[in-house]
């Protein structure tokens, strides 16, 4: 109940705990105490007609008018005077539209508002601001920037400085008065200590039975005090007063609740069932919020509308504490990409105010285009973060050998974009955009590269990623605010430590069960990728202390083309295959991993040497690292193993994006068709967006009919995605499972491997698996994804 009230309330940049908690309906009253404590808000406000408070509401309430356009217009002084006009003659529709409601001039007020977002953004606010009609001087209107500034800050963290201001819609309230005033009194009592009770029960509360006196709310006179806990029943509602909570009866009836200030129990470090869900909870609500700021900031499609971008919450040891149900390849690596900034740049060299932007594969990257920003959380009194906040984001283009950043044919690492290892892209407090456009054109210098070919966008989704941040940090601040440091850093152990009992307990039972039908504590399986480099798990499994060693030697070596995956995208995998296998709901988090070693042989495809490319590692080898950890645990069988990676563009722009295909079956359930799976988590772009913004038309998107394949489960069905070129452009693909197929399981069926096919003209060309190629005007290109395997005989 409590996390939807913080987020809305955060969202705007407001503290819950500077409100007073208004309760109605026939049940509120009943857990008004228990939301307001976990809210951190001091007092409840409970309407004596709680019970029937909307019907009471609506015969009490002003009448409203309401009239809009579209303006469509900058904001500028050569603009008000349109403004002024609009405004006037919507405030006289609204009050003549009242009038014919019967209500007179001096019961009509009305309330001004313009729409307005900053150029090239879509987080439009609708700012209400001081107007008389007919007052035409600038700073009447001038008032509405000031307040449109303020909210923008309030909310996201920062100011777009020198960036035009659009108003969208005007939009006027016109609003006639109720002259209903109901002032209803009551006897005020004698003795505010002696309310009356009319018995008392045993109740149960979080500390245990105790005995709970009953009152009658029409029995209250107004000074009456009720200590709790106690329990006041109305014709139409319940209100419980908690322990340690009072409640006084106004002298119009009302009950007024104070609630009781944090226990000794809610300041323990001891672990608490329910206060454990409480934090799991919020740091994951911390993560959301984030995501909400990146998404409504960003400008890329591939941020704002892909959702291609991850937010999480980190300890002062860079361990993950939570986060948000965003992209898991991001999640379980950005965790070392901390750590790294950690140990790279020392205690002294993180200072409150500084941003760092990293995306390289030795500091805990997965690819370069995503690129990750981490900030540090500072308190007064710490020297050291005692938190760190970050997030990675799929940039569409930061230049290389293709528009799009995503070159099969690259043979070095520096081919594929712009490279930052620990770059402070804010230092103490000081954005540094000229340092930052020289490193996004720095791939220009390599032969046959480009620089970043959409500096502005790459610019505007990084403040974004910065702004996430500083939400973050506002609601970190506020959560320690709360319930103390030591509390809220005890909490994100007791998380960590309860994702690791959970993972240790999977451990023993899976290595019980080998040994039970084996005689021995190991599993295994390998596979292959598409160009025949062998990937290969042995799993050690201790089913005694429920402890495992993944062990990938045998996998083959570096490969010169970039389906080479830095050690963060394994670690990524391992972690998430791990979660998917606890049969409990348990958050993602660096306790996952605490009991599990992993061995990955040096200059291999899962550990290339440090200047290898490495951009289909984390789109391509990712899903087939899953794959091969879910059939050595025969939990399901393979899925598409792909992302079916498409970019194109010019010396202009570059677009990016991946295609959904069909899941693996398991025991007991069929794969699902057309969906993303695994490593991946992101959207499609919408056909509207996608022929509006880009040269192109979606001739077809649909599932792929029996792709996947058959057995007592089914796997699910791959898609067909086919586009139309308006214009010569670059096309790069990066896609596998095109020569082998996903495999079934314990006689299913594999799932039909993928084709890439070309239609030019009166010719079909089938154009591989990973591709840079041009396309001329008219060509289509048509993808047919992967389906899943089946799982268990089709015969049983």
């Amino acid at each position: 109940m409590c996390r939807p009230i913080r987020a809305l309330t955060q969202a705007k940049g407001y503290d819950t705990s500077d409100h007073v908690l208004a309760c109605f309906g026939g049940a509120g009253g009943q857990h008004a105490c228990a939301v307001a404590r976990t809210l951190g808000i001091r007092e409840v406000f409970v309407h004596k007609y709680s019970g029937v408070l909307s019907a009471y509401g609506i015969a009490l309430a002003d009448v409203v008018a309401e009239m809009q356009e579209p303006a469509q217009k900058t904001f500028n002084k050569e603009n008000f005077p349109f403004f002024v006009k609009r405004f006037t003659h919507l405030a006289k529709e609204a009050s003549e539209q009242l009038k014919a409601q019967g209500f007179e001039d001096s019961s009509i007020e009305a309330e001004f508002y313009l729409h307005m977002r900053y150029f090239k953004t879509d987080c439009a606010i609708m700012i209400c601001a001081p107007f008389k009609p007919g007052n035409s001087r600038p700073e009447t209107i001038e008032k509405f920037m000031e307040i449109f500034r303020s909210t923008y800050k309030r909310e996201f963290g920062f100011i777009l400085e020198n960036r035009e201001v659009q108003v969208d819609d005007i939009r006027v309230r016109g609003i006639g008065k109720s002259e209903i005033k109901i002032r209803e009194k009551i006897e005020h009592c004698d003795d505010p200590l002696n309310a009356p009770s009319i018995g008392q029960k045993d109740c149960y509360f979080e500390d245990g039975p105790q005995k709970t006196q009953l009152y009658d709310l029409k029995g209250l006179q107004g000074g009456h005090i009720v200590k709790g806990p106690s329990i006041i029943i109305d014709a139409n509602s319940t209100i419980v007063v908690e322990p340690g909570c009072t409640a006084t009866i106004s002298d119009e009836g009302n009950v007024r609740i104070e609630v009781a200030s944090m226990s000794e129990r809610d300041k323990s470090t001891q672990v608490d069932p329910i206060r454990l869900s409480i934090f799991s909870n919020r740091f994951m609500s911390i993560a959301e919020q984030m995501g909400r700021v990146l998404q409504r900031t960003s400008i890329s499609t591939n941020i704002k509308e892909r959702l291609d971008f991850s937010c999480a919450l980190f300890g002062p040891d860079g361990g993950l504490i939570a986060n948000a149900p965003h992209i898991p390849v991001h999640l379980g690596g950005m965790q070392y990409a901390v750590k790294f900034q950690i140990s790279n740049l020392g205690s002294d060299g993180i200072h409150e105010g500084d941003v760092i932007l990293s995306n390289h594969p030795k500091a805990g990257g997965s690819h370069l285009p995503d690129l990750t920003v981490i900030t540090p959380v500072f308190l007064p009194g710490n020297q050291n973060p005692v938190f760190f906040l970050a997030n990675r984001g799929h940039h569409a283009d930061i230049g290389g050998l293709v528009p799009g950043s995503m070159p099969p044919n690259a043979t070095q690492l520096l081919q594929e974009g712009a490279t930052f290892v620990s770059f402070k892209i804010v230092d103490r407090g000081n954005f540094q955009e000229e340092q930052l456009i020289e490193l996004l054109n720095a791939p220009g210098k390599v032969k046959g590269c480009s620089g970043t070919r959409q500096l502005s966008d790459n610019i505007s989704d990084l403040k974004a990623q910065i702004a996430a941040n500083n939400k973050g940090i506002d609601l970190v601040i506020a959560l320690i605010k709360e319930y103390g440091l030591e509390v809220v850093q005890a909490y994100m152990q007791h998380i960590q430590n309860t994702a690791e009992e959970s993972v240790r307990d999977l451990l023993k039972k899976v290595g019980q069960r080998v040994e039970e039908e084996t005689g021995r504590s190991s599993l295994s399986a390998e596979d292959w990728m598409d160009d025949g480099t062998i990937l290969k798990l042995t799993v050690d499994i201790d089913s005694q202390k429920g402890e495992a060693v993944f062990d990938f030697t045998g996998t083959g070596p570096e490969c010169l083309w970039s389906t080479n995956a830095p050690n963060a995208v394994t670690l990524s995998a391992v972690t998430y295959c791990l979660r998917c296998l606890v049969a409990r709901d348990i958050p993602l988090n660096s306790g996952c991993l605490t009991p599990v070693k992993i061995v990955i042989p040096p200059n291999s495809l899962l550990d290339p040497s440090e200047n290898a490319p490495v951009v289909a590692g984390n789109v391509l080898t990712s899903q087939r690292i899953c794959d091969l950890i879910f059939k050595a645990f025969t939990a399901v069988a393979a899925s598409q193993g792909c992302m079916n990676n498409v970019t194109f563009g010019d010396n202009e722009f570059g677009y990016y994006e991946t295609i959904a295909g069909g899941a693996g079956a398991g025991d007991g359930f069929d794969g699902r068709s057309g969906v993303h799976t695994h490593m991946t988590n992101t959207r499609i772009t919408d056909p509207e967006i996608l022929e509006t913004r880009y040269p192109v038309i979606l001739r077809q998107f649909s599932l792929r009919p029996n792709s996947g394949g058959h057995g007592k489960w089914r796997g699910g069905d791959g898609v067909i995605r086919r586009l139309q070129f308006r214009k010569q452009l670059q096309v790069s693909l990066l896609t596998e499972r095109r020569t082998f197929s996903p495999y079934g399981l314990f006689g299913g069926e594999p799932g039909k491997r993928g084709q890439n096919l070309l239609h030019r003209k009166n010719r079909k060309l089938n154009v591989g698996a990973k591709i840079t190629m041009d396309v001329e005007p008219g060509d289509e290109l048509e993808i047919l994804t992967p389906g899943g395997g089946g799982y268990g005989s089709k015969d049983e």
